[in-house]
């Protein structure tokens, strides 16, 4: 049990700390950003996974993006434009 909890408190230090604004190493890249746009279905996504991404700092899961970017890439899995802009529409 001590093991675990030590486990669980070095992991959420570890993320708390590469989170810090401090330590920040800047924006996400082009390239980065590009490929999450490529994998859009949709053209009207995949503008939107782009446009979101430029705001989103690096980080070191998928599940820490922010909530605009996680709208963006869940509208991107879409096969429609109008269910993409439904999709994105509402989750924010």
């Amino acid at each position: 049990m001590k093991k675990l909890l030590g486990i669980v408190f070095l992991v959420s230090g570890f993320i708390l700390l590469y989170q810090n604004h401090t330590l920040a190493e800047g924006f996400m890249s082009d390239e980065k950003c590009a490929e999450l746009s490529g994998t859009a279905n949709t053209d009207y996504a995949a503008r939107k996974i782009y446009s979101e991404c430029g705001y989103q700092e690096k980080v070191f899961l998928s599940i820490m993006y922010s909530p605009g970017l996680k709208c963006a890439i869940k509208s991107g899995k879409s096969k429609t434009e109008e269910a993409a802009m439904r999709i994105y529409r509402d989750c924010n």
